[in-house]
């Protein structure tokens, strides 16, 4: 399966300055797909998302998008190849307008017209809203803005962050929508979550980090009753 994957990365090696993060990461993630990357703070879940995207230089391994290397590359030029990455602190300009904020993710690559108009067919609110200074609104609504704005250049590849951090229930709930629709489309995510109960709703697959390594992983689809066992082998 992983032989045709949209993303593929294998014996994946990173850090900062001399200590060493990932360890050997391995993983795939296919057209279409969403694939969740699970474990405490510290295993090295976010820094596989700086890695892919260019912020963060590999070590050792190989980084491959359809088929074609992209390890080393900077943000710059991994963006040009269609990998967006959605951060934590969601980057917006908070002195910009909504509308502003997204026209801004298609400033090197895009469709301004057809970009903006799926943005609003994703987030009604935000075409309501489109005049709004981003820095006055709610975290839930920013979040909207952040993955508008990362849809607006046609990614291959959308890699999310903790998209519900910090997130009211009923937003949490609109993200996972969305984040459904967005899959139906034909987005293809690589998703580091918190939520485990949001990442398991709304991934194909899961993957269970410790110590930059890959422990487990698995397809959320065989998962039955509770979910005791990964919260064990996150955590224990």
């Amino acid at each position: 399966m992983d032989a045709d994957a949209r993303l593929k990365v294998s014996g994946l090696v990173a850090g900062y300055g001399g200590n060493d993060v990932l360890r050997g990461v391995g993983l795939h993630v296919g057209e279409a797909e969403i694939v969740s990357l699970l474990g405490a703070n510290g295993s090295g879940k976010s820094t596989i998302l700086n890695t892919i995207s260019g912020f963060l230089r590999p070590k050792e391994g190989r980084i491959d998008l359809d088929g074609r290397s992209i390890g080393g590359l900077s943000p710059h030029r991994t963006f040009r190849r269609g990998v967006v990455q959605v951060s934590q602190a969601r980057d917006l300009f908070g002195d910009l307008a909504v509308e502003e904020n997204l026209k801004l993710g298609c400033i090197i690559q895009g469709d301004e017209r057809l970009g903006l108009d799926q943005a609003f067919e994703y987030f009604p609110r935000l075409a309501d809203r489109r005049g709004q200074i981003v820095s006055t609104m709610s975290g839930g609504e920013q979040q909207m803005v952040a993955i508008g704005r990362a849809l607006m250049s046609q990614p291959r590849i959308l890699l999310l962050d903790e998209p519900s951090g910090g997130l009211s229930p009923r937003f949490v709930e609109e993200i996972a929508n969305i984040m459904h629709r967005m899959k139906a489309d034909g987005v293809t995510m690589l998703l580091v979550e918190q939520n485990m109960r949001l990442a398991l709703e709304i991934s194909d697959r899961y993957l269970i980090l410790r110590d930059g390594q890959v422990v487990d992983a698995g397809s959320t689809a065989d998962i039955e009753g509770s979910h005791d066992d990964i919260v064990r082998a996150i955590y224990l």
